[in-house]
């Protein structure tokens, strides 16, 4: 990094950190111990401050698309493997949907047996005949019969869908998506209204996001779940917040910096913030509080200097006094503008048009 540039690569940020900290360590070359606490500090930084609030730069955008109820063909349950689903005249539960990418039943989609209220998770789907379900079916638990439920229609459908891998939040907490005017319920509020979500179909009118948990893997798992459930087909364009805030030089993003060459996605002007950030840190694990509240008044008063500055996504809502044209030929008291007069009878003033 030369003496003269602003901070720019993860090299540039972690090298700089360590030359501001050089007279605590007391030594011009860092140990191995030193340079990791300085590379941890400036990841802890780039999160941080994206927890804060919703910078333009970390905004994207998606679609997803829902899909219709799916009922063709008749299933069976056998009394004694209260999970094992099976289909008969045509069932295509495993069988891709042309041009889709995805089939007319998969793992998640939900399960209803006619004339029936409970609601049935598919834990996963094994061929277009063969499906098994998360809990044990309770039609027919009274009887002795082999199967529980034989040849009977059933309605499959999905009212939950997977956001984007990046997804962090939305970028409103009250509308998931603008384009179609779907707003974001909390999710206790969503159940209590929707408990089965089951019984209505058509175009989704609101939303909840829930997460669903890591399975596999330590990947979280949002969700955005609609009601009424889709009844077709619907492209759901939603804007969101990302957890990819690094970028190496071929344009790939990660989460975190790991490679010297790799560029934190905030806009180059900003970068140093990040070293305040992991200075306060330092200095405070350290136990050197006055430094550490110098640095974090820093990184502080830069904080709120990029959250001033200017930008169509950031501009907020101003109050703008109407100015009277000017009428040639117009006497009042304020000369000849306007009508001459600041007085109404009606509600203009209240509703802040004069």
């Amino acid at each position: 990094m030369s003496a003269t540039t602003t901070p720019t690569t993860f090299l540039d940020l972690f090298t700089s950190l360590l030359n501001r900290v050089r007279t605590t360590l007391g030594t011009a070359t860092p140990s191995t111990t030193n340079l990791n606490y300085a590379k941890s500090y400036i990841n802890m930084a780039n999160h941080d401050l994206h927890i804060q609030q919703n910078w333009p730069w970390a905004e994207r955008q998606a679609i997803l698309i829902t899909r219709g109820t799916y009922n063709t063909g008749l299933v069976t349950i056998a009394s004694t493997a209260r999970t094992t689903v099976t289909g008969s005249s045509g069932t295509l539960w495993n069988t891709t949907i042309s041009g889709m990418g995805f089939t007319n039943a998969r793992t998640g989609g939900k399960l209803v047996v006619a004339g029936e209220t409970e609601v049935y998770v598919v834990a996963s789907v094994a061929s277009d005949t063969s499906a098994t379900l998360a809990n044990r079916y309770l039609g027919g638990a009274e009887t002795t019969t082999v199967n529980a439920t034989a040849n009977a229609t059933y309605t499959y459908y999905e009212d939950e869908y997977a956001l984007a891998t990046d997804y962090f939040r939305s970028i409103d907490l009250r509308i998931f998506s603008s384009e179609m005017a779907i707003p974001i319920l909390p999710s206790m509020e969503f159940y209590r209204l929707y408990p089965r979500n089951s019984t209505t179909l058509g175009k989704p009118q609101v939303a909840t996001v829930i997460e669903r948990g890591p399975v596999s893997s330590v990947a979280l798992r949002p969700r955005v779940v609609f009601h009424p459930v889709p009844d077709d087909f619907y492209q759901i364009p939603y804007r969101y917040v990302t957890t990819l805030l690094a970028v190496n030089n071929a344009g790939g993003e990660a989460t975190d910096l790991s490679a010297d060459t790799d560029e934190p996605i905030i806009p180059l002007r900003y970068r140093h913030v990040l070293i305040e950030y992991a200075l306060s840190r330092w200095y405070r694990d350290l136990r050197d509080d006055a430094r550490g509240r110098e640095a974090e008044a820093a990184y502080v008063d830069l904080v709120k200097r990029m959250a001033n500055d200017s930008a169509p996504q950031r501009d907020h809502p101003r109050l703008v006094p109407q100015r009277a044209p000017y009428v040639l030929g117009t006497a009042g008291p304020y000369g000849r503008w306007g009508r001459g007069s600041r007085w109404t009878t009606g509600t203009a003033w209240d509703e802040m048009r004069e």
